[in-house]
């Protein structure tokens, strides 16, 4: 099988960087994948994913964060030449998100394991259609959780203000500096054809369980299950939304009565005014967004899905 392993190597604030040359070396001669591309900025993992594609490879290892791995999906995804390479994950990144709804080992080296290994399970892809940063209409898609509102103030505080710790820690002082600010949106559109007018203060749509460095906002989120689950809070004050941060990381705020929660395999909502829109950690653009789901088009290699309970209790890296 031709592996690449793809590397960025400022994830993780660098670990990818001092842990992949290690990690590589223990395998042993000829068992390293066939080459190793390093990311040099911004969108670079997605040209190389791209070029993987084109070039016949049949697993691209990510070695990375959430981000990465959303850069290298979408560019795998749009690139028309090739056949789709399965995907491995080697999760050294903040948050590492998408790697918790799998089983992939307990250390780095069971993790690179897995990500050379045979077993794959077909996982399903996200379409998003919204604005992008240049004002103009794009696509991009995603694996784990896509989200609008507070969520994605909250990436852009991050992002502006970064913080010498990281992970969970990191997301939640920016979430509890980000409630002073937090403002409900005007949301309207449909879900599954069933209309919605409301305001909100956020709105995600989960095919993983979670985000934020394990913040299990869409709970029964399921790579493989064929549809989003969609969760928006309605209404919500600054205060309550305050009360409601420590039952996220446990997926109970579902049980809030303001909080709604639908399965859908197609959403379309606007927002006023305009909300920014992360996926994967990362800003994308802004509202409106379209949603459609691509059920199982994308091989993952690991051990399997894992429950509900582990996946809360994993940190992921």
């Amino acid at each position: 099988m031709k592996t690449v392993a793809l590397v960025n190597p400022a994830a993780g604030r660098g670990r990818a960087a001092r842990k992949w040359p290690v990690l590589a070396a223990s395998l042993g001669a000829g068992k390293a994948p066939a080459a190793t591309w390093w990311t040099e900025g911004p969108r670079h993992a997605e040209r190389l994913a791209a070029k993987a594609r084109r070039e016949g490879a049949q697993r691209l290892i990510v070695v990375g964060g959430d981000g990465t791995l959303l850069e290298a999906i979408n560019g795998l995804w749009w690139e028309p030449s090739g056949a789709l390479p399965s995907v491995g994950i080697v999760p050294v990144g903040t948050g590492c998100d998408y790697a918790r709804n799998f089983s992939l080992g307990a250390t780095l080296q069971d993790k690179l394991a897995a990500a050379l290994a045979e077993p794959t399970v077909a996982v399903d892809v996200g379409l998003c259609r919204l604005i992008g940063p240049d004002g103009r209409p794009r696509a991009r898609v995603f694996l784990n959780v896509l989200g609008f509102g507070f969520d994605a103030a909250v990436i852009g505080r991050v992002q502006r203000r970064p913080l010498k710790i990281r992970g969970r820690m990191a997301y939640l002082i920016a979430s509890l500096r980000e409630i002073s600010q937090a403002r409900c949106f005007s949301v309207a559109g449909t879900i599954d054809a069933e209309p919605v007018d409301t305001r909100a203060l956020i709105v995600a749509a989960g095919l993983g369980t979670s985000f934020g460095a394990g913040m299990r906002i869409t709970p029964a989120g399921n790579p493989t299950a064929g549809r989003f689950q969609v969760v928006w809070g309605e209404n919500l004050s600054r205060l309550e939304l305050l009360r409601l941060l420590p039952k996220i990381y446990a997926g109970g705020h579902l049980g809030h009565p303001k909080v709604r929660s639908r399965c859908a395999c197609r959403v379309a909502l606007a927002a006023q005014p305009a909300a920014g829109v992360e996926a994967e950690g990362e800003l994308i653009g802004t509202t409106p967004v379209g949603l459609e789901i691509h059920p199982r088009r994308l091989r993952i290699a690991c051990g399997g899905l894992v429950a509900p309970a582990r996946a809360a209790a994993t940190d992921g890296v």
